[in-house]
């Protein structure tokens, strides 16, 4: 087994803003423009696009990147899974196709992540808050580490939390999750044998029946901010950032 293979899922029903990634930024669907990132990273071999529509299949073919139709998955971890199962890659990158404005050198660092912790199953992204108001925005993912950069939590509430009469920056202490995830070969199928777990069901954060079932998480910083993409506002604050680039 070796190389990197790139998974980007892409599915047309999302619950708030259906559609979403054939919505135009730049002259090409948004989905297109994630592909494009993922190409230029230094580390894939493969790129390769798991939808669940034909429209989407048409647009992602017509720019001449690849795409497979996958079948009806309750999380995108599932899709990738079907997507990656006839390839022999070590590592699988599971990246979100929202996300079309984040680094390839950020998402380099994932994959090398891997290469230099052995003890780390999944690697992702995470990068300092903008403000508390970030913080406190559920939207916002949160993730807290240890000090060996492992995960030990992650939330869409406003943590670490301060006992009465602490310091009011606990906001500085967690970083702004990033979604796209580097696993190991075995570690994404023993995620994918998994059933959904109670925290997981909670918080709408399907990472967290990784870390539940002792699966562990390198969280590496980025260098640029990413901004995916749920709502048409999204859409609009992300068009202005890429013409900003």
């Amino acid at each position: 087994m070796s190389g990197v293979l790139v998974v980007i899922p892409a599915r047309w029903a999302a619950s708030r803003f259906p559609g979403k990634l054939l919505a135009d930024l730049g002259g090409e669907p948004l989905i297109v423009r994630t592909c494009e990132r993922a190409a230029a990273m230094a580390t894939a071999d493969r790129v390769l696009v798991a939808v669940d529509d034909e429209r989407l299949y048409a647009a992602v073919t017509a720019a001449g990147y690849e795409a497979v139709m996958t079948g009806e998955h309750a999380c995108g971890t599932d899709r990738v899974g079907e997507a990656a199962a006839a390839s022999d890659a070590e590592i699988v990158v599971n990246l979100q196709g929202d996300e079309p404005l984040l680094d390839p050198v950020d998402m380099d660092r994932t994959v090398h992540a891997l290469h230099e912790d052995g003890e780390a199953d999944i690697a992702t992204l995470a990068h300092p808050f903008v403000d508390e108001q970030e913080w406190r925005d559920p939207s916002a993912v949160k993730v807290v580490s240890d000090d060996w950069h492992h995960a030990l939590y992650f939330t869409r509430a406003p943590v670490p939390g301060a006992h009465p009469g602490g310091e009011g920056d606990a906001w500085r202490l967690a970083r702004r999750h990033v979604g796209i995830y580097a696993y190991r070969r075995e570690a994404l199928a023993r995620f994918l044998a998994l059933a959904p777990h109670p925290l997981e069901k909670r918080e709408g954060l399907e990472q967290l029946r990784g870390l539940a079932a002792g699966l562990t998480y390198a969280v590496r910083p980025s260098r640029r901010r990413g901004r995916g993409v749920d709502t048409p506002e999204d859409m609009e604050r992300v068009r202005a950032l890429w013409h900003e680039q």
